[in-house]
């Protein structure tokens, strides 16, 4: 299995490039991943219990509630060597960037239905609200068990209708207001908003529920016309049906915001200083030290033993990024004496 974090690592950088088509293909990739580990979790135990424990329903409920942790830990162990802990992290993280793209896309925002992106915020604020539960996957199963049909998988099929699905939005748009988290309100605000619905009555109740928008949310609320802007000037072929994640493919660099690329022969001191820091993550008053840390964390992240299972175009992108980061270390070690 490839490395999901690297993964949406590059995504999260294709996002902030202000690339959502591309960022979207690789975060549906580890959506795809983790979704189709919990799906194999889901049919392992329903296959033990009518295997072993035919007709003996409160039974099967008792193993299912015992084992499942004990279960998805050793599946999400073998698939991507990580715990549950961190796959709910990358789930989470993914499943919004993957929602965020679509939000925020004029072309993606109308390939898909309102129903199925519904079904998503069904899931992400699912996941949200159990994420001090180790069992999470079976508190997801209860509500969103997959649904699996000649090895094709279906995700996010909650047993909910549509107008269940809004009911249970409204309510935990409340859960989420006061947490760090309702600014996943506000991304659901904005896909109503953005998608043209219809249903006032939802829309009104999502908005009454959701809180105070938060004040760092603004650039994301911007983002979706800076976006159209770009869809107006640039020409996407569409692509679909994105079985492999060898098959993502390059687009045309970004040029329609007027910014010029950056670049480390004519930027002045003042400019390095600023992008190389926002490149190594640096914020406030560091101590050298922890430069050389962070500086050594980012760069394993782009190692070619953690990308050799992406796909041409991606180990390029790793490679870029590394090339970025050593140029990055190397002016800040030189500019303080490191």
């Amino acid at each position: 299995m490839s490395n999901i974090s690297a993964m949406r690592d590059t995504a999260d950088y294709l996002y902030d490039q202000q690339k959502p088509y591309e960022a979207y293909v690789i975060y549906d990739e580890v959506y795809r991943q983790i979704w189709n580990s919990i799906g194999s979790v889901h049919e392992g135990i329903n296959d033990f219990s009518k295997k072993y424990l035919p007709k003996k329903v409160m039974t099967s409920i008792e193993f299912r509630n015992h084992y499942i942790y004990e279960v998805s830990s050793t599946v999400f162990y073998q698939w991507f060597r990580m715990d549950c802990d961190q796959i709910l992290n990358e789930f989470i993280f993914a499943l919004n960037g993957h929602l965020k793209c679509i939000s925020y896309s004029r072309e993606l925002i109308n390939e898909f239905s309102k129903e199925n992106i519904l079904n998503e915020f069904v899931l992400l604020y699912t996941l949200v609200s159990y994420i001090a539960d180790d069992n999470w996957v079976d508190q997801v199963l209860k509500y969103i068990p997959p649904k699996i049909e000649v090895n094709n998988l279906d995700r996010a099929r909650p047993n909910l209708l549509q107008i269940h699905s809004e009911k249970r939005l409204v309510k935990m748009c409340s859960q989420l207001c006061d947490t760090d988290w309702n600014y996943l309100n506000f991304l659901l605000v904005d896909y109503l908003v953005n998608k043209g619905d219809k249903n006032v009555q939802f829309l009104n109740s999502v908005i009454k529920s959701a809180g105070k928008r938060p004040s760092n949310y603004s650039n994301n609320y911007k983002a979706y016309s800076q976006y159209e802007r770009r869809e107006k000037k640039e020409s996407y072929e569409k692509h679909y049906g994105y079985e492999k994640f060898e098959r993502y493919e390059k687009y045309e660099k970004f040029t329609s915001s007027g910014k010029k690329p950056f670049d480390s022969k004519t930027a002045t001191e003042e400019q390095k200083y600023i992008y190389y820091g926002k490149l190594l993550e640096l914020k406030g008053a560091v101590q050298k030290k922890e430069i050389r840390k962070k500086y050594l964390k980012l760069v394993a992240q782009y190692h070619p033993d953690k990308v050799e299972s992406l796909g041409v175009d991606l180990r390029e992108l790793a490679a870029e990024r590394t090339k970025e980061l050593n140029e990055a270390y190397d002016w800040i070690k030189d500019k303080y004496n490191l």
